[in-house]
């Protein structure tokens, strides 16, 4: 895995695009081309109040892509319709429709943007709202192991049969040249509604059907669109190497990594960057692929069309929370420093947001120690040194748990840290912002993949009252609270001492289940900050040696 820094859109464009013009005496049987890649695109307006990413500027360069000539693939990797907050009080209306915007034209069908599920697409529990989105689409939609079931326990039908802007597999002609192109997603969107060939033995028997299906319908080039996890798309390049290239989804932040001859890229999330692929397909069959990151910052001028929906959009928004005797502009109370939402960074180290939200849970509990997900933080934005707003807590609290406290050991402690950062380098939910816990861990790699070690000395802990960190003492009980998501389902994490509730595995619960919730906590411990101030800043909580 690598990441490397972007570089200018026109730089790109003038050393790489200028290239791919299309030229009259070339060969039918060669195409040179582009791919515009995004993937897990939440916030339509962008990051940090529409000042990064956005789709207003993936407008932009898509427009400048296809000034300079030479046809321009749009390629999503899903994750859009949800969550976030506007999808889940406008039902997801204004990501359809800023992406049939993409191509300047609300009202016109566009043949070159194709989007594949992400496993968020199915968090509604109406099977109409995801049917009704993708008819809504002007642009196509490719699954290849996803099915629909109108009954919980039929076996289920391809989407295919139900929408005809959704395909098993896709042929895009550019230059008289075929690319296939067969999209994949992992089974997280659990639904009665929708089944998954995502069992291992499935899954290849889906892909090598799309593969074959694709080579029959004479695919020059193939590519997976994908929403999975880096490690699956991985094994996919290593298994069919025929696949020229993984188009990725479901981590958040730019990856890139080439096995054998095929290359699997991902973007940050919300747009923040992109991906150009400038590919060539010779008349012997070679495919070759260059691509680039490009960052969607504030250098990039925001479409008027595009950005004109997304005020709208807004204005919407604002509008239902009016009708409920809310304000999303409220301020709630300041933060002297940036606290970092984004997924890439609560998933994956520290940051004062996740010391904050902890610290809370620590105190509102009464507890020695106390950990929250990063996956449940689902805000996805950064929030600067000023104001936070009722709209940042929504985001926040997208799912707003209640608060559970219990007795774990030091060993059940170290366990649960160890499972903590063990895919801290993916960006994975299970990663805990902590507090009264000071811990290092220590990566390393074995036999291609990456591993992390803590042991009981790595760990210190300060007990409730003590003014000190202290060594983690294996066989001490020490009081503790999270969300209760956690104490239920952490298993689904991989948190085995947390399994399906009372009575089973977890802890026996000291708060007897009274409703205490997580966002009303956090709402009462800013009111009572001096001048409603946070002032959490990063401190060596958790600590990554290399």
């Amino acid at each position: 895995m690598k990441f490397k820094p972007a570089i200018g859109i026109a730089a790109f464009i003038a050393l790489s695009l200028a290239a791919c013009t299309l030229n009259p005496a070339a060969p039918a049987a060669e195409a040179h081309f582009s791919i515009l890649q995004v993937n897990d695109s939440y916030k339509i307006e962008g990051l940090e109040k529409g000042r990064i990413g956005g789709f207003a500027r993936l407008r932009t360069l898509r427009r400048q892509l296809e000034q300079r000539g030479g046809s321009v693939l749009v390629l999503h990797g899903g994750d859009f319709l949800f969550p976030s907050v506007m999808s889940k009080f406008l039902k997801a209306d204004p990501m359809i429709r800023v992406l049939n915007l993409m191509d300047g034209d609300a009202a016109a069908y566009d043949p070159r943007l194709l989007m594949v599920f992400g496993n968020h697409e199915f968090d509604d529990k109406d099977p109409g709202l995801v049917l009704g989105r993708i008819a809504q689409s002007d642009f196509d939609w490719v699954s290849s192991n996803t099915y629909y079931r109108s009954a919980e326990n039929a076996k289920g039908e391809p989407f295919s049969k139900r929408l005809n802007n959704i395909h098993d597999v896709v042929i895009k002609e550019i230059d008289g040249i075929k690319i296939g192109i067969f999209g994949i997603t992992l089974d997280a969107g659990r639904q009665p509604y929708v089944a998954y060939d995502y069992e291992l033995e499935p899954r290849r028997t889906a892909i090598r059907n799309a593969i074959a299906s694709l080579k029959e319908k004479g695919a020059r080039m193939i590519i997976a669109l994908t929403h999975q996890d880096f490690d699956q798309d991985q094994w996919l390049a290593r298994e069919y190497p025929e696949v020229n290239l993984i188009v990725g989804g479901h981590e958040h932040f730019f990856i890139e990594k080439q096995i054998g001859q095929t290359w699997i890229t991902k973007a940050d999330a919300d747009n923040a960057s992109a991906v150009i692929h400038d590919v060539q397909v010779h008349a012997d069959g070679r495919v070759e692929t260059r691509h680039r990151k490009i960052s969607l910052d504030s250098t990039v001028e925001k479409d008027q069309q595009v950005q004109a929906e997304v005020e709208k959009s807004l204005d919407k928004l604002a509008q239902v929370f009016k009708g409920m005797d809310k304000d999303l502009q409220q301020v709630v109370g300041q933060t002297q420093y940036l606290l970092e939402g984004v997924e890439p960074a609560v998933r994956g180290r520290e940051t004062a947001l996740g010391d904050f939200l902890a610290d809370v849970i620590r105190e509102r509990m009464k507890t020695d120690v106390a950990f929250t997900n990063g996956g449940g933080i689902r805000i996805n934005d950064n929030i600067p040194p000023g104001p936070v707003i009722t709209y940042d807590m929504e985001g926040i609290f997208y799912y707003d748990n209640s608060l559970a406290s219990f007795r774990i050991s030091g060993a059940q402690l170290l366990d649960i840290l160890r499972n903590s950062v063990s895919k801290s380098h993916l960006g994975d939910g299970r990663f805990l912002q902590v507090s009264g816990i000071r811990f290092k861990y220590h990566p390393a790699e074995a036999d291609g993949k990456i591993i992390y070690r803590i042991e009981a000395a790595d760990i210190e802990v300060k007990p409730r009252g003590s003014k000190n960190y202290q060594p983690l003492d294996l066989n001490r009980l020490y009081l503790a609270a999270t969300t209760d998501f956690i104490w239920e389902k952490g298993y689904s994490d991989g948190y085995e001492v947390f399994s399906k509730g009372a009575g089973k595995t977890s802890p026996e619960r000291l708060d007897k289940g009274l409703p205490i919730g997580f966002r009303q906590s956090v709402e009462e411990a800013i009111a009572s900050l001096p001048n409603k101030t946070i002032t959490n800043r990063v401190e060596g909580r958790i600590s990554r040696v290399e």
